[in-house]
């Protein structure tokens, strides 16, 4: 059975932890999908070189969802290297590759908001997210990604990860 599952990642320990779990749930699923997905910050166009901008105006031209954005390519590689450790953990605990994909989406503001939107876009039953190294009474006061993420999805199962 086809089932979309969206990996929320931020480049840390924690949210490799939410990786190596979906992989463990979703690895006996040979038609799972997992989309390993990061939020890159928006930045000015300004602060880019034209050789820079030039390299983002190719990506965007195969993704209309990037339209006026810009972004650090150093960025944008390092959550490339990112991906691919996470790739070879879900290949490692038994996920086919061909079962992974990994995307990038970037944002001005609030990152929550603009992963509820690629879960929507996208049409995923479930979003896995680590829960960042908060306390959990700074987390109760102030909020955090992934209890925004809990409180807001629609449509979709939340998985939080410690």
């Amino acid at each position: 059975m086809l089932h979309n599952v969206l990996i929320a990642v931020d480049g840390s320990r924690n949210s490799l932890r939410a990786v190596e779990y979906a992989g463990r749930v979703f690895a006996p699923n040979a038609e799972a999908r997992l989309v390993l997905f990061h939020v890159l910050p928006a930045i000015s166009r300004t602060s880019l070189n034209q050789e820079e901008i030039k390299a983002i105006e190719g990506r965007k031209a195969e993704r209309a969802d990037l339209a006026d954005l810009y972004w650090q390519l150093e960025d944008e590689e390092k959550m490339g290297r990112f991906f691919a450790e996470a790739t070879n953990l879900l290949v490692q605990v038994g996920v086919q590759a061909e079962q992974v994909e990994s995307k990038f989406g970037v944002k001005d503001g609030e990152i929550a908001p603009a992963i509820l939107e690629e879960v929507e876009r996208g049409h995923y039953e479930t979003l896995v997210v680590g829960r960042r190294g908060q306390s959990r009474m700074r987390e109760f006061f102030l909020g955090g990604i992934s209890t925004e993420l809990v409180r807001e999805a629609q449509g979709c199962a939340v998985c939080v990860v410690e």
